[in-house]
């Protein structure tokens, strides 16, 4: 018997609930998140491996995939990374026709505004347009929240060994490396610099994988509210605030949108009452 196979025979005999979708589903398969895709030549960190369902494991692979590609849009990408982005580039215009265009073109008063913005100016013979600046598009928002999401209850479930329960509340925002080159420094991640946190090894064979991907997660007290940082490497990265307490997240979003006089929220909602349809 096959070792994938032996997995998924334990997994049955065990009776694991699925753990991206509330428990309600036995697991019958394993699913890797962050997702093998994302690292060099597929060698993904050893731990990160959660019992899943079917529906929740395939769901996801076009999400996987396009979040891979933004990995590979590294300002200090090799030969190597650069091999492998153009294979990845290739399988992305497949899977979302129209997508790649829609992230690369920009007019020539776009492209000058953007460069200008990021401090960026383009070499002997280049145009601003051939700078690479990438627009974010709406594909890109929801793959890289769909991954937020589950990578989110795996390091829920790692934490605490619960499976985060449907009717709890995950919040999300997600940045660029753009916010640091125009800035020098990503907002969010500076607001949350003193939050104590923990920021356990990302290893494969004994190899330290932090330089592709990283994260830092923080716990209350009485267990309602979890804070999860991640970055994935020169590139992106996003922030999750999550409760399994039913209502907590909401009830905290009114106070501080009551307090700042606004109606709006640099925070999005994945799951719980206020979670939009296509998160």
């Amino acid at each position: 018997m096959g070792e994938a196979k032996q997995r998924k025979v334990q997994l049955l005999a065990a009776k694991m609930p699925c753990i991206f979708c509330g428990g309600a589903t036995l697991a019958t398969t394993e699913e890797h998140c962050p997702p093998k895709a994302l690292f060099k030549e597929r060698k993904w960190p050893e731990g990160y491996a959660f019992p899943a369902c079917a529906p929740c494991n395939n769901g996801s692979s076009d999400d996987d995939l396009l979040v891979a590609f933004l990995a590979q849009l590294q300002p200090s990408a090799n030969a190597e990374t650069l091999s492998k982005g153009f294979g990845l580039m290739r399988m992305t215009h497949r899977q979302f026709p129209g997508l790649l265009e829609k992230m690369m073109r920009s007019s020539a008063v776009e492209a000058r505004a953007n460069a200008r913005r990021l401090g960026m100016q383009p070499g002997p013979g280049q145009t601003y347009q051939e700078l690479g600046i990438v627009n974010v598009t709406d594909a890109m928002d929801e793959c890289v929240a769909k991954v937020a999401s589950k990578f989110t209850k795996a390091v829920y479930y790692m934490q605490t060994g619960n499976v985060f329960p449907g009717d709890g509340a995950i919040m999300f925002q997600w940045f660029t490396n753009a916010q640091r080159i125009e800035h020098g420094r990503i907002a969010l991640i500076d607001g949350l610099a003193g939050l104590a946190a923990m920021s356990p090894p990302i290893v494969r064979s004994g190899k330290d994988l932090k330089d592709q991907f990283d994260y830092r997660y923080s716990q209350g007290e009485n267990g309602e509210l979890h804070v999860l940082q991640v970055i994935f490497g020169e590139v992106f990265g996003f922030v999750t605030i999550f409760s399994p307490t039913p209502g907590r997240l909401e009830a905290m979003e009114d106070r501080l949108k009551e307090c700042a006089g606004k109606d709006d929220s640099p925070f999005k909602f994945l799951c719980g009452p206020k979670a939009s349809p296509a998160a």
